[in-house]
């Protein structure tokens, strides 16, 4: 399995095979055990044995080891071509309409239009090829739109919900 993982806005490809691990290219003996009861791994590296606090968190990962703190995010290879297909690296245009990467069946909605997102929030759940693939927010804004309805089947590339960023949506107003 194929992983992009993130540590301090540094990104590096991690592959996995058995008891080894290509680090951007590089072959390691690496295993990862988890401690029963609590958040402590062993990680080995090339015979290199380190314990590390791992605690989920919003987006991703903080990792604690001799008092230092990392955040990190670990994105497989699959979610990682879900989200290239549906952001397509639109993001910073200010608006996004997140599309269908394949065809498939629109589950459930996550949100409704005008709804404030936080990046990374889950907008649609799509099922396609019997597994189900939650598309997010490509960026942090207001849902402007949703072109879809549960139970609805959709062709790849069809529009799904749009994010905008600055859209002047005022809750205070009554």
């Amino acid at each position: 399995m194929k992983y992009t993982v993130t540590i301090r806005d540094s990104p590096f490809e991690v592959e996995i095979h058995g008891g080894q691990a290509r680090v951007d290219g590089e072959v390691v003996e690496a295993e990862l055990h988890a401690i029963p009861g609590g958040p402590l791994r062993l990680l080995t590296v090339d015979r290199r044995v380190d314990t590390y606090a791992m605690v989920r968190h919003e987006g991703g990962w903080q990792l604690y080891r001799g008092g230092d703190l990392w955040e990190a995010t670990v994105v497989d290879e699959r979610t990682r071509r879900l989200q290239e297909m549906t952001a397509g690296g639109r993001a910073d245009a200010g608006h996004v309409t997140v599309k269908a990467p394949m065809p498939g069946l629109v589950l459930r909605l996550e949100v409704e239009p005008g709804a404030r997102v936080s990046k990374g929030q889950g907008l649609v759940v799509l099922e396609a090829m019997k597994m189900e693939n939650e598309l997010t927010a490509p960026m942090a804004g207001v849902v402007s739109a949703i072109h879809v309805r549960a139970g609805e089947a959709v062709a790849k590339g069809t529009p799904l919900a749009d994010v905008s960023r600055g859209v002047d949506h005022d809750d205070s107003a009554s």
